[in-house]
């Protein structure tokens, strides 16, 4: 081969691989494959053993940013808790492809005036069972919050969001639906609470309310 030929070969690798994944990419953007069934919070209660919820509601403008197809957001207090509520939030994205992706709370949470204290990927032993999670603490001058976030898809639970990412174009590429979710576990920190209580707060909450959550989820990997 000439040095004119060994030249060409990059160029002509180079096109085939943007035809192929222009090809793809074409394929993805048209194809939507809709989910057996929607997202459905009604199952998931507001009263339950001795806990009682309160649901909440977003401005309109912030349900035209977060795109989600469903969302419920509520407090749940417990005559053991004194002031510590519970906030669980979850946002249920029936196609993520066309500007309707989930938004990261570390991405969010800067523009909301919180500022990211610490952060881990830690994971919670919930009834037997590994559930790993994104656990933050977050501060806006005096006031600390312990939030736990996952996001749960066709795959399982995963808490990275280039890993998300990944697995939306795995999905797509496969014709399974790119629906996803976004679980989020609050809890505010007053001054004489400590982390390890408010771990302890949410972890009694999740051992009731998983399995809840869940099944309010059309997903079957689990």
């Amino acid at each position: 081969m000439g040095k004119t030929g060994i030249q060409k070969t990059p160029f002509l690798i180079t096109v085939a691989l943007l035809v192929v994944f222009g090809g793809l990419s074409y394929i993805l953007r048209y194809t939507t494959v809709t989910p057996d069934r929607p997202a459905d919070f009604e199952q998931l209660p507001l009263e339950y053993k001795d806990w009682q919820g309160e649901e909440h509601i977003f401005s309109e403008v912030t349900y035209q940013v977060l795109q989600a197809t469903s969302t419920t957001m509520r407090s749940y207090t417990h005559p053991q808790l004194d002031n510590s509520q519970p906030g669980l939030f979850i946002g249920y994205f029936e196609d993520q492809k066309y500007g309707a992706q989930i938004h990261s709370p570390r991405h969010c949470l800067p523009g909301g005036g919180w500022g990211i204290m610490s952060h881990t990927v830690t994971t919670l032993e919930i009834n037997g069972r590994s559930l790993p999670v994104n656990r933050l603490i977050i501060g806006a001058r005096n006031v600390r919050q312990l939030m736990y976030y996952w996001f749960e898809t066709r795959s399982g639970i995963i808490t990275n969001e280039f890993a998300l990412k990944f697995d939306l174009f795995k999905n797509a590429l496969l014709m399974r639906p790119t629906d996803a979710a976004f679980i989020r576990l609050t809890l505010f920190l007053p001054q004489g609470k400590t982390e390890q209580e408010g771990e302890q707060v949410l972890q009694n909450f999740l051992s009731d309310f998983l399995p809840k959550i869940e099944n309010s989820l059309p997903f079957e990997s689990r």
